[in-house]
């Protein structure tokens, strides 16, 4: 008997039977497939999800460290200057400015390296204001260190030093605070559904 012959042979019940299984056998294993496929895609949905959280959270942490540190670190800033402020204006002596400086840097806690740290791996956003007030610190240090010269000559006459440095001081104090209105603003990158050596001084 052929092969035709044969499969002539075999009833159509039969092949309806075979249809009807291999039918169903494929509907099981696309259900099968599209079930696998829907829970691939919840499993990598909920990965994202947790992923975003998570990188919310080390943002928002990192964002809380840069604003306590930097706070600390440009409030001392501003304030180291006022000493030699005061020995221009002949309030104080050169010795006596040194002496509350270094006081001043010793019961300091703050930590100038991490504030750069943190502005360079999280939030160059803000590099350019924090790089306004690094200029003003050196033109502050140049004034202070050229008055610094002059004074051990022996002419303590800080008038004309005065002139320059004070608007400084007063531009200083005005970046500082931009500079901490900028930091304030970065808090829109962290989502509201997640969990929770420099010269001077």
């Amino acid at each position: 008997m052929t092969m035709a012959n044969l499969l002539q042979s075999v009833p159509s019940q039969a092949w309806i039977a075979l249809a009807t299984a291999i039918l169903s056998s494929g509907m099981t294993l696309l259900g099968v497939w599209l079930s696998n496929r829907a829970t691939n895609q919840r499993v990598k949905l909920q990965l994202e999800h947790d992923q975003k959280i998570k990188y919310d959270d080390i943002i928002r942490n990192r964002l809380e460290e840069l604003y306590v540190e930097s706070k600390r670190y440009l409030n001392h800033l501003c304030s180291y200057y006022l000493p030699y402020r005061q020995v221009m204006k002949g309030e104080l002596n050169f010795n006596q400015a040194l002496d509350l400086t270094i006081s001043s840097a010793e019961n300091a806690k703050f930590d100038p390296n991490r504030v750069t740290l943190l502005i360079h791996m999280y939030f160059p956003e803000v590099q350019l204001a924090f790089d306004d007030i690094m200029t003003i610190r050196e033109k502050l240090n140049d004034i202070v260190s050229g008055y610094k010269k002059q004074y051990k000559g022996g002419n303590s006459d800080g008038r004309n030093w005065l002139k320059e440095f004070q608007p400084l001081l007063e531009l200083l104090a005005k970046k500082c605070g931009d500079f901490d209105d900028e930091v304030v603003k970065l808090k829109d990158r962290c989502t509201v559904g997640s969990t929770g050596s420099l010269r001077a001084p």
